[in-house]
């Protein structure tokens, strides 16, 4: 769940791109944050780090935003002036959610315990099996926990076919 600030934040600037005619722009600024903070713990720290002066975090972030529009600069700004860069990725997610929403986009996440490649995902959005490939947003959260496999969420139903899910399967068998 999202603060309240970053929701503002993520509406505010919205509207703001919307109106500019910038929307795809700051949208693909704003994916580019959240795979950051999805898959770079040293971005996360950077964010979190008090001892990093601000300045040196906005120089940061916009380095590893391709071609960043001046909106999201401005947000940036906005941001360390509030002392509230921390939630730059939250504002980011909301952003995502409420452009996903707009678009009429649905959302599905992948879990795999390594990343996929655009093969897989492409036989990915073949087994949820929609009418529009392009209405579906795919978002791969890697964790290793779940051993090899895969665990699909989408439209409100979730399949796992995790090896540890049927390892727990196995040992509920067993024990039965």
């Amino acid at each position: 769940m999202h603060s309240r600030a970053a929701i503002r934040y993520a509406k505010a600037v919205y509207e703001i791109a919307d109106e500019e005619n910038f929307i795809n722009e700051v949208h693909s600024d704003m994916n580019c944050i959240n795979e950051l903070n999805s898959a770079s713990l040293d971005f996360r720290n950077l964010l979190s780090n008090s001892q990093i002066d601000y300045s040196e975090k906005k120089k940061a972030i916009l380095s590893l935003i391709d071609n960043s529009n001046f909106l999201t600069e401005k947000l940036i700004d906005l941001l360390i002036l509030n002392k509230r860069i921390t939630i730059i990725s939250d504002i980011a997610n909301s952003f995502t959610q409420l452009y996903n929403r707009r678009n009429n986009i649905k959302e599905a996440t992948i879990i795999t315990a390594l990343p996929i490649d655009d093969e897989m995902e492409s036989k990915i959005l073949s087994i949820i099996n929609t009418d529009d490939l392009k209405s579906v947003s795919l978002t791969n959260i890697v964790d290793p926990d779940i051993i090899g496999g895969f665990i699909i969420r989408f439209d409100g139903k979730e399949y796992n076919a995790s090896v540890k899910q049927n390892l727990n399967n196995l040992k509920t068998e067993l024990t039965n």
